[in-house]
């Protein structure tokens, strides 16, 4: 019979390696040690919670809620995120102990009765990001279903590269990529030589990023301490402009077989934007990344001013819609217009 406890962490040395290395066992990952740290341990809202499993003194099963500071219309609210779920293959049909007479399985109670816990204390939303094939045991104790429309814009620098590496596109995608590409990479060589917008914007520290003053609905990683802990250095870098130091892009690096990410920006005018496309395509020719990849959702800043500006430089844009669960009793945070998002939440390096 398994053992079901719930603590908040930090958890001890042994405990994290090895709850790692089943994380990265059941999900063919490499997360490094020292990352799982920093993101269930370091949150400027203290270390997240966790829900345990347990076959006499090993592990069998983990789920945890990582603190997100957030604010909506500038009051902070208690948000977190799920991550790092799993139950050893050998033990999903095990009865836990304290729930004999119960039909759901370890994996359910695991989640139901961490959701409960941090609810009871307090927190909440919770925000499920997870596979296709564990989304349902999400919604089985529930998770409400969120559906947010964006605009996934690529700019292909690298197109025999991206055709190859570009997920979740069938061949006929990739074929259109790779003359889209070409294409592409055209434009950029002739514009990149006969403009120079990228001159104005320089790269600062993250933690000089300027906090942004209240806007309605949901935001995230607004605040200074958030965004040093989201955004370690060097894998992610911050464009400022210097005539304007409020507006900014923070993009995750990119590499041979990964884009230049954008993740969170403050935008002015179209013409700022233009600079900040202009640099990031350069920093993404320089690093040989494959290209740029912007995620414009419907809800977040001046929406319709910024496909049009990416458009009109060269960005394929292709509307998708992004479905995300929620844990929420307050039905104001199910809905989608609630929440100003952007890739920060979606592409941790978890």
């Amino acid at each position: 019979m398994l053992d079901l406890t719930i603590v908040r962490g930090p958890l001890q040395s042994h405990q994290n390696e090895e709850i790692l290395r089943e994380v990265n066992r059941l999900t063919n990952s490499h997360i490094e040690l020292k990352d799982f740290c920093r993101w269930v341990q370091d949150s400027p809202d203290g270390p997240a919670f966790h829900a345990l499993l347990n076959s006499g003194q090993r592990i069998v099963g983990h789920f945890s809620l990582i603190p997100l500071r957030a604010s909506l219309n500038g009051e902070q609210i208690p948000a977190a995120r799920t991550e790092y779920f799993f139950v050893h293959e050998e033990f999903r049909r095990e009865k836990v102990r304290g729930f004999e007479g119960s039909f759901f399985p370890p994996a359910i109670l695991l989640l139901d009765q961490l959701y409960r816990h941090c609810r009871s204390s307090g927190w909440g939303p919770f925000l499920v990001s997870a596979g296709e094939e564990i989304l349902p045991f999400h919604e089985l104790v529930g998770c409400r279903p969120m559906e947010i429309a964006l605009h996934e814009c690529l700019f292909v620098l690298r197109s025999w590269q991206a055709a190859r590496r570009t997920p979740n596109i069938g061949q006929a995608q990739r074929a259109g990529l790779l003359g889209i590409g070409m294409a592409q990479s055209s434009v950029w060589t002739v514009v990149a030589s006969a403009f120079a917008r990228w001159r104005s914007i320089k790269c600062i520290p993250v933690d000089q990023v300027p906090v942004p003053g209240e806007v309605a609905g949901v935001e995230l990683f607004q605040d200074q301490p958030s965004r040093v802990w989201r955004y370690p250095e060097p894998d992610y870098l911050v464009f400022c402009c210097a005539s304007n130091p409020s507006s900014y892009v923070i993009a995750k690096n990119g590499s041979e077989d990964r884009y230049l990410r954008v993740c969170q920006w403050c935008l002015g005018s179209s013409d700022l934007a233009s600079s900040f496309i202009h640099a990031l395509l350069r920093h993404a020719q320089l690093s040989g990344a494959l290209g740029v990849r912007w995620s414009v959702y419907e809800n977040g800043e001046k929406t319709e001013e910024l496909l049009r500006t990416l458009r009109n430089h060269g960005f394929l844009s292709a509307a998708r819609v992004r479905r995300l669960l929620l844990y929420a009793g307050d039905g104001v945070f199910c809905n989608s217009s609630t929440w100003r998002l952007s890739d920060s939440l979606f592409c941790f390096d978890l």
